[in-house]
């Protein structure tokens, strides 16, 4: 095992970096989400800085604006880590597999080109089995939760806007559930440092209360609970794998079905730290 050596220590810094702003990120939130969510004026404000998160919770950009740090959150965030992190992430331990194109390989390398295909091959394979059986098991407590609840506000009727949501978030959380798994795989091996991935990505949820509050409450406990079923599922994938393209392609497809049976909710929970449910 190499949890400190010269070669981790990168990795585990900018892994602690990110679990210790989603923390960060998530109780605040929590904190000052009271104060813009108040149907009251700036003006009726307590205090200047009630008066401050108000106006900033309730500017015309501020949608827009979350958005971008999240966007810089799980994806500019691994994106640092990977280019100028010092070899803190690395692409095939991220996932990041190639697939070899006959306009990239010489006559000599037809080995490799066929080994290339046969491999992403055996991943498609994989990914069917794992996507069908997960699909299945999921459909089938999305049908038992919804006759257990009427539909609450979380689940709107599907679309375009639902997929291209479905997609978003799909990138967002395998990229981030990769970045987690990346510094414990080369520190423990392919298999615990996986699951250790997944545990951190956990401890993240755990440690967010909008995530802890959802998961008591039976009307909004689903989505949370899908999606931490999904990280499962992306763990499988992975150790079977090691291929995010077909993660997310996998995410996208699972989160767009559930969503068409109103099982999915038509945005992401809106806190940073939803990658660990």
């Amino acid at each position: 095992m190499r949890l400190l050596t010269a070669s981790t220590r990168e990795a585990w810094l900018w892994l602690g970096g990110s679990l210790l702003l989603a923390v960060l990120w998530t109780n605040l939130s929590w904190l000052f989400s009271p104060w813009v969510e108040a149907d009251r004026s700036p003006e009726t404000s307590q205090s200047l800085a009630e008066r401050i998160v108000f106006q900033i919770g309730t500017w015309r950009f501020a949608p827009a604006l979350f958005q971008a740090l999240r966007f810089l959150y799980y994806v500019g965030l691994p994106s640092a880590a990977l280019f100028w992190g010092r070899d803190a992430v690395v692409g095939r331990l991220l996932g990041l597999k190639r697939l070899a194109l006959p306009a990239q390989t010489g006559q000599g390398d037809s080995a490799w080109l066929s080994a290339s295909w046969s491999s992403w091959a055996q991943d498609l394979g994989w990914a069917a089995v794992l996507g069908l059986g997960a699909t299945g098991l999921l459909a089938l407590a999305t049908l038992t939760y919804r006759r257990g609840l009427q539909p609450v506000t979380d689940f709107g009727p599907g679309g375009r806007v639902r997929g291209l949501e479905a997609a978003r978030e799909a990138i967002y959380n395998e990229i981030h559930w990769a970045f987690y798994r990346n510094a414990p795989i080369v520190a423990l091996g392919l298999y615990w440092g996986t699951w250790v991935g997944l545990g951190l990505a956990a401890v993240e949820a755990m440690a967010n209360p909008a995530w802890r509050h959802d998961v008591q409450d039976p009307e909004r406990a689903w989505p949370r609970l899908s999606r931490a079923a999904l990280a499962v599922v992306s763990c499988l994938l992975f150790l079977q794998t090691q291929n995010l393209w077909l993660a997310l392609l996998l995410h996208w497809g699972i989160w767009s079905l559930l969503g068409v049976m109103q099982g999915a909710p038509s945005s992401a929970p809106a806190d940073a730290a939803s990658a660990g449910e």
